[in-house]
């Protein structure tokens, strides 16, 4: 019986982790913001030079990571304004989805992934930052990760060549 009491609250704690971990995971945005807190994003354009993002070149074989960052070197100035819907904020200081391009959490987080490619979208339609971020609270920021990350990365692959 003692044996049966220590597993389930380990079973617990594995499960909140597994959950915690998770936080990047594909949801809606609004249970993203209901879990997470409070988004940051720069409400205005920079008005000095932002950092660069990392070289694409080191995620060639990473696909999604590839297209992922080189959509945000294409438009950092956006994505300075644009909210990311992950914990980052919490876990890592990151002001912006910008943030996630600048460092290496964007490799990992599908997410974040998928807000930048859905970001690029928009505003290749003439969305603004604050339509995109409109479109996202709206939890609307959905887009078929792979078909999008297919389709971009023969596009963007023939750039770096």
């Amino acid at each position: 019986m003692k044996r049966r009491t220590i597993a389930f609250p380990c079973f617990l704690l594995i499960v909140c982790a597994a959950m915690v971990l998770a936080g990047c995971a594909s949801r809606n945005h609004s249970e993203k913001l209901e879990q997470f807190g409070e988004l940051v994003y720069h409400h205005n354009p920079p008005t000095e030079p932002l950092p660069d993002t990392l070289d694409t070149l080191q995620f060639e074989e990473n696909h999604a990571a590839f297209v992922a960052y080189a959509l945000a070197a294409q438009m950092r100035s956006t994505l300075y304004q644009v909210p990311c819907y992950c914990p980052c904020n919490k876990h890592e200081g990151h002001k912006s989805l910008l943030d996630c391009f600048t460092s290496k959490h964007g490799v990992r987080c599908r997410l974040c992934q998928q807000e930048v490619i859905f970001s690029f979208l928009q505003q290749r339609e003439g969305k603004s930052a604050a339509q995109i971020r409109r479109s996202m609270a709206k939890g609307i920021a959905r887009v078929d990760l792979q078909g999008n990350v297919e389709q971009f990365y023969s596009q963007l692959r023939v750039g770096t060549k």
